[in-house]
């Protein structure tokens, strides 16, 4: 049987239920198995420390077999698998998390690190070098990461004549015998003695299930690269904003945000069961990660023209929304001359299907968008840093190409180096009459050099004075520090976005490139002043990692988000008119009847509800420009299909962040009804696939 038909026949076969007594049996058979082959063995396969300290080699303090405790302690799932008339045992393994004498554990991810794992001290120098072989060998698989948050060990493929292939498989470990000795391990954690060519021929693991190597990891940040963290996701702390008093505080200003990092980070959690925490549901990231069809501004120097609709709050009666809408001036033919930096994380951590392998394809994508003469560098970093490409014309494919390809994962996370080493590439290529730009690819997780937020926000400040921006693209979850990336990104000038999917790589780098690489305007901040005798309250929904002060707004030196070509950017206020008996705040006693800070005596503001203005830069300017214009009552019932389907993720956003403001009856169901009314045109079904997302969340919240 050839080796397509083999996997096909593996990919498609059906694991039955397990059952516990007949498995925790063809464990014991399987143990024994492997100790009787090792006994009969004349000479140890040099490299057996790590698995015998990972397998446990001696009786425990109880003095039972270590298996024999996995067994007791640990659900095993799967079932038997009748494969081409050899019969063996599969076991898949499930390490479902039980009180253990390791309180906190982590996984293996990266076997080129392996021979630096506590307890390996005493590792063969046969196997040492195997492993380095394997760094430079195409053969080696790295680590996959599935929705169950599993890992698979790498293959590791040494000299011939020492050859040991490491495997995991349909949850099953396995390594087959060196040509000139006996089998290092058979059977061990998933099949009693299968033979040695089946287990070589399999390469697909059955339904995409996968599971890993438990061992005890460091509970503080200093944990090596083989380490593969677990919940240990990164995301700014923030409160949800509360309704203010018009009468006490007139006046909303906030910088715009045009990252989707959160959407995406959403959608991965929701897709694997599970509903995402709070801090990281930030719902104006959710809004924008869709275009919305707004009116289009004339001209590129008055980049984008507001759209405000007024309509009543589908959560909450009585309630009113006021929804800002704004879309960036569009090139059409004319795209600007590029200069990048593509400043890659190739460290132990970025060993994942998810992350390494995922960042150089969405890389190639990237260099499909882009013109002949446009130049492209690489630097990485791990351990230390280094320059994988110079400067390099788009044109020469090949070497890039290749430069991409030669990646390897491996060692710490210099990121802070990395950094000061791309701005220091861009420099040196600088083009006044092109977009300069680094772009950071990274699971976020910085443990060598600088680390402080502060520190990194404030050297990316200085280097965006010289014209060069920062963009950031997340991959991966378990380590991944969405709080770092937003920081870069943000005092970069450039969008965060996270890369869940190849999908999600072509909607960022291919789709929407000209947003995502050519800023309209920087430094965007819009406010709103409400007027009190027809507003009793209002609360800006989401952007509540964007305030700012006030007297931000008119502050030149105060730094705000930036609008890529084509960029829409929608902000949703909840407001409260005068009268309507549904304010959250009693109104003061002794407020006056209007704010008169600005405003003549004998002005009549009656058919206002408030006032907008928007604050901005053009790219190559220092000196902002600002658009206002009057809020009036006649815009009642304004709202059209996109607005709805906003306001319908804006809901979503509210009820996975724990439902504060929306009223009890309002529900995943309305969100849904309410989105497909207004889905609209749907070209590559991102709406729809929202829809089905909420279906997800409705699922996984009961």
């Amino acid at each position: 049987m050839d080796d397509a038909k083999l996997k096909q026949i593996l990919q498609d076969t059906d694991v039955p239920e397990a059952d516990p007594n007949a498995q925790k049996r063809a464990v014991n058979v399987s143990v024994q198995a492997f100790k009787e082959h090792q006994q009969k063995k004349q000479k140890k396969f040099q490299g057996f420390s790590i698995l015998s300290r990972l397998m446990g080699n001696s009786n425990s303090e109880n003095g039972r077999d270590p298996m024999e405790q996995l067994s007791n302690k640990r659900l095993i799932q799967g079932g038997a698998v009748l494969m081409a008339g050899v019969t063996f045992i599969a076991l898949p393994m499930a390490y479902n998390q039980t009180q253990d004498k390791v309180a906190e554990m982590s996984y293996v991810t990266a076997a080129p690190d392996i021979t630096n794992a506590p307890g390996t001290e005493t590792a063969a120098p046969s196997y040492v070098k195997a492993i380095e072989k394997m760094r430079e060998d195409d053969g080696h698989r790295a680590i996959s990461k599935d929705k169950s948050n599993t890992t698979v060990l790498a293959d590791a493929l040494g000299p011939k004549e020492k050859k040991a292939e490491m495997r995991v498989e349909n949850e099953a470990f396995a390594v087959s015998p060196a040509p000139t000795g006996g089998a290092l391990m058979q059977g061990v954690l998933g099949f009693a003695s299968p033979p040695q060519q089946a287990m070589k021929r399999m390469v697909a693991p059955l339904k995409q299930t996968r599971k890993r190597i438990a061992m005890p990891m460091p509970s503080d940040d200093s944990a090596p690269s083989y380490y593969q963290d677990e919940g240990r996701d990164k995301f700014e702390a923030f409160e949800v904003n509360p309704f203010k008093q018009v009468a006490a505080e007139p006046v909303s200003t906030f910088s715009v945000d045009v990252d989707t990092a959160s959407y995406s980070f959403m959608r991965r959690q929701l897709n694997n069961g599970q509903l995402p925490q709070k801090d990281a549901v930030r719902i104006e990231e959710l809004v924008n990660y869709f275009d919305y069809n707004y009116a289009l501004p004339k001209s590129k120097s008055e980049p984008f023209k507001p759209t405000v609709t007024l309509t009543d709050s589908p959560w909450a009666e009585g309630k009113k929304l006021m929804h800002v809408g704004i879309k960036g001036y569009e090139m059409n033919d004319v795209q600007p001359d590029s200069n990048l930096v593509f400043l890659l994380d190739v460290s132990g951590s970025m060993n994942s299907p998810d992350k390494l392998p995922l960042l150089k394809n969405s890389m190639k994508l990237l260099l499909d968008t882009l013109k002949p003469d446009d130049t492209v560098s690489i630097v990485t970093y791990a351990s230390g840093t280094g320059v994988a490409l110079g400067p390099t014309k788009v044109s020469d494919q090949s070497k890039i190409m290749g430069a991409l390809n030669n990646l390897r994962s491996g060692g710490g996370t210099a990121g802070a180096a990395g950094i000061n080493l791309a701005y220091d590439m861009a420099e040196q290529n600088f083009n006044d009459e092109a977009v300069n730009r680094v772009i950071l690819a990274t699971d976020g997780d910085f443990n060598v050099g600088i680390r402080d937020h502060e520190e990194l926000k404030n050297f990316v400040k200085r280097k965006r004075k010289t014209g060069i921006f920062l963009s950031v693209l997340g991959f991966g979850q378990g380590n991944y520090n969405d709080q770092m990336m937003q920081a870069l990104a943000q005092n970069g000038n450039g969008v965060a976005a996270y890369i869940d999917s190849l999908s999600e790589a072509r909607k960022v780098l291919v789709e929407e490139a000209t947003s995502s690489l050519f800023p309209i305007a920087k430094d965007v901040k819009i406010q709103v002043e409400f007027n009190p005798e027809a507003v009793a309250e209002y609360r800006l929904v989401g952007y509540e990692t964007r305030a700012l002060n006030r007297e931000d707004f008119n502050n030149d030196k105060v730094d705000a988000g930036d609008i890529g070509a084509g960029h829409t950017v929608s902000a949703i206020y909840e407001i409260t008119p005068v009268g309507s008996g549904a304010g959250s705040v009693d109104p003061l006693r002794y407020s006056t009847a209007k704010n008169v800070e600005d405003a003549k005596a004998d002005t009549d503001f009656s058919g206002e509800l408030a006032f907008l203005k928007i604050r901005y830069k053009l790219p190559q300017e220092n000196k902002s420009k600002l658009i206002a214009m009057p809020v009036t009552s006649n815009l009642e019932g304004t709202a059209g299909t996109e607005q709805n389907f906003a306001t319908a993720v804006a809901g979503f956003g509210q009820l996975l962040q724990g439902g504060e403001h929306v009223s009890e009856d309002f529900t995943y169901d309305d969100v849904i009804a309410l989105a497909k009314r207004n889905k609209g045109e749907d070209d590559f079904g991102y709406r729809a696939e929202f829809i089905n997302l909420v279906r997800l969340a409705k699922s996984a919240d009961r």
